[in-house]
């Protein structure tokens, strides 16, 4: 564990270094084209291929973005990814991005009004933002019960996604919590 959190950390530094380089400056005179609603692999994807049609997204996201970013450990079940860890994935993806084009603005989504062209986004920050088309990629978070020892034992016995670990568990038992059809699956 504390070799993923110093990763994740030279990671954060890396990725602070090139928030610096591709932040949002503000909205402009015109609308943008389009604005994107996470920092997870949704998010990133939308973002890379926008940004390779030309379209200059705008990506608001916390800095840390995304479910697969706050987990600390490998990513075993998306193929052509070995020994990659969820932050190092979502900043590969975020560099991949940028260099198309993509500006980040670190921050979270108060409100959208859809009433009315062009549509407007306005952030936790303060600042509105109006745009063309919004993509909402906010993917989704687990929900932890905050019993003594669940934090501590995450990733070393505690799960929160029965398709990327399911397979540690096999031929031992198991509690699911949840009404879940994929990890009732797993588990059986």
């Amino acid at each position: 564990r504390l070799e993923a959190e110093l990763e994740q950390q030279l990671e954060q530094e890396d990725d602070d270094h090139d928030e610096d380089l591709h932040s949002y400056n503000g909205p402009g005179d015109f609308p943008e084209k389009v604005v994107i609603v996470g920092g997870g692999p949704a998010g990133m994807a939308a973002a890379i291929y926008a940004a390779r049609a030309g379209l200059s997204p705008v990506v608001i996201a916390p800095p840390m973005g995304g479910q697969l970013q706050g987990k600390g450990v490998d990513v075993e079940n998306y193929p052509g990814l070995s020994n990659m860890t969820g932050p190092g994935v979502i900043a590969a993806m975020r560099i991949q991005a940028a260099t198309f084009g993509a500006v980040f603005e670190a921050s979270t989504v108060e409100s959208v009004d859809t009433s009315k062209r062009p549509l407007k986004v306005k952030m936790s920050n303060g600042t509105m933002i109006e745009t063309h088309s919004i993509i909402v990629a906010s993917g989704a978070e687990a929900k932890w019960l905050q019993v003594p020892g669940e934090y501590e034992l995450r990733g070393n016995g505690v799960s929160s996604c029965a398709t990327c670990d399911g397979a540690i568990f096999r031929n031992k038992d198991v509690v699911v919590v949840g009404g879940g059809d994929a990890a009732m699956e797993d588990a059986l």
